[in-house]
């Protein structure tokens, strides 16, 4: 059940913020979020008409990252296969276009969208087909419309258009379309509208974002933090500092130094890095039983794959179990109350699973018992990732 939304504020032509908040019913695929959000976008920042080329390609761009970075699927899938033109125009470009970086600005990614016309316009024109006229749907419902609902119904978009050119403006519709060569129809949106949108535009985003992750995370069952999935992922939201010190502070205590566990290789303390072995990007968190240190340039290799689980697990288990031991040795007399103060620094950020708190990062477990807890806990969300389209990497021990 999705919020409610409510204005207080009775705005200029007495708009209908009830039709507008029923925008987004009867939804099969994510295209009414989108294709919304794009225009909340591009309105803010000019009153001119607005392409459907233009919506749509910054219907891309706000859609990128969920689909390269987070794979989630964004509508319905048929025998294994995506159903959804926005995220097989985002796969065409990102298999076409071989010099993007990975967190493209929007700059960049408009201007790759702009070089692949050839390649996106299949699936740019099959966005168009429905979308435009059904967000429009409540606002035709109601009396005196009846005419350009069932134009709406039945699909007959140019009749719409017709019908939209003869209304005197005071219907108060979100948007008129005007009429034009496929790509370049164009919507007009309301002024009053638009000024609703600008003064309301941080509470209108966040009401749409949260409709757009329960979508998704029907559509994505089982995969955790979809709320942090539909934007770009902001840094300053990552918790590694406490890993990254409480691993330093094992060369202060033991003399040794930390290892990687996919090369085997020293990693000076100027260069030590913290990875996720399953990416984080699919896990969302930082938890400290996912975590493994890294050199910054490998760990920039690895980017946004699994490492193989035959392979990798067994070393980075046994490397676990290394820092365990060290926090919880079998001789209390060896503790080190440092490193002790650095691991509960750490437990406040990085260990909030309730199996790890309880069972995990308890005193008392063998390395067995450990590896059997981590491996038990751990392979199911593996194996998940894997399901959800990341890539296995192939580890380069030169890096």
């Amino acid at each position: 059940m999705s919020p409610e939304l409510h204005f207080e504020i009775v705005y200029e032509n007495n708009l209908d913020t009830d039709k507008f908040a029923r925008m987004f019913n009867n939804k099969a695929q994510s295209y009414k979020f989108y294709w919304f959000e794009a225009i909340l976008n591009l309105t803010k920042d000019t009153d001119e008409d607005l392409t459907f080329e233009e919506i749509i390609d910054e219907m891309i761009y706000e859609a990128w990252h969920t689909v390269t970075h987070f794979h989630l699927r964004l509508g319905p899938t048929v025998n294994g296969n995506a159903e959804n033109f926005l995220e097989h125009a985002i796969n065409t470009l990102n298999s076409t276009v071989s010099d993007l970086s990975q967190n493209p600005s929007r700059e960049e990614l408009k201007a790759a969208i702009r070089s692949c016309g050839n390649e996106l316009k299949r699936d740019k024109t099959r966005l168009t087909d429905y979308v435009p006229y059904k967000l429009l749907y409540p606002f035709f419902d109601t009396d005196g419309m009846e005419e350009g609902l069932s134009y709406i119904k039945k699909d007959k978009h140019r009749c719409l258009i017709a019908y939209m050119e003869k209304l005197s403006g005071n219907e108060n519709l979100f948007y008129t379309i005007l009429d034009g060569v496929s790509l370049q129809k164009k919507i007009r949106m309301n002024p009053y509208w638009r000024k609703f949108l600008i003064k309301n535009y941080s509470v209108i985003r966040s009401w749409v974002q949260y409709n757009k992750a329960q979508f998704l995370q029907d559509r994505n069952p089982g995969v955790p933090g979809i709320i942090y999935k539909i934007c770009p992922e902001n840094e300053d939201l990552r918790k590694l500092d406490q890993a990254r010190n409480l691993w330093r502070t094992t060369v202060e205590i033991t003399g040794q130094p930390i290892r990687e566990i996919y090369t085997g290789k020293e990693i000076p303390l100027e260069t030590l890095s913290i990875d996720h072995f399953v990416p984080r990007s699919y896990i969302s968190n930082d938890e400290l039983w996912n975590l493994t240190p890294m050199s910054k340039a490998l760990n920039s290799s690895k980017n946004n794959r699994l490492p193989g689980w035959d392979e990798f697990f067994e070393p980075f288990a046994r490397y676990q179990y290394y820092l365990y031991s060290l926090i919880f040795p079998t001789d209390i007399s060896k503790r080190s109350s440092v490193l002790i103060d650095r691991f509960e620094k750490c437990r406040k950020n990085n260990v909030n699973a309730i199996w790890a708190s309880e069972t995990l990062y308890i005193a008392g477990n063998s390395d067995i018992q450990f590896m059997n807890i981590l491996t038990h806990n751990l392979k199911p969300i593996y194996e998940a990732a894997q399901l959800q389209g990341y890539d296995t990497w192939k580890v380069n021990v030169n890096a």
